[in-house]
């Protein structure tokens, strides 16, 4: 895997729930998420699922979802996707997390699950792109995205 993971993540809760969370993170920068959503360890690893982390996206797709983005190195941030579903799920027992990733040569690309901190799945892949291609995204990462399942 290369050095920058690019993670997207949805966050879907009831009405109330999203609510919440928008309201805690709308002034959180990087450090404020690693706070909030990271579990006890040693190093960010342990912590967090990935060596460094910086926000990139971030903002409310409708009344039942949000979205966020990350950049990390190495891994996606799943420790703290994991915190993020618990946490939510303190005001919504329903609510879950799915979203994707991929490294910046897309070896993994990857797509994810999370209905508890307990329950994670992946299904994972690599695209060997043809960098000369201009619509390499378009026509062999986005394709083979869909062709994951989990």
């Amino acid at each position: 895997m290369a050095n920058t993971c690019r993670t997207e993540i949805h966050l879907h809760a009831n009405q109330s729930t999203i609510d919440w969370f928008e309201k805690l993170t709308q002034n959180f920068d990087t450090d404020d998420y690693i706070g909030q959503f990271s579990s006890k360890g040693n190093n960010l690893i342990d912590k967090i699922g990935s060596k460094w982390l910086i926000r990139y996206d971030w903002g409310r797709e409708d009344e039942h979802e949000y979205f966020l983005s990350f950049e990390s190195a190495w891994y996606p941030p799943n420790e703290m996707v994991k915190n993020m579903v618990a946490q939510l799920q303190q005001h919504d027992p329903h609510a879950w997390a799915n979203g994707r990733y991929w490294d910046e040569n897309f070896s993994p690309i990857g797509i994810f699950q999370c209905n508890s901190p307990e329950m994670w799945d992946i299904a994972e892949t690599d695209v060997e792109v043809d960098w000369d291609n201009e619509y390499y995204w378009d026509e062999e990462v986005e394709p083979a995205f869909e062709e994951l399942e989990l």
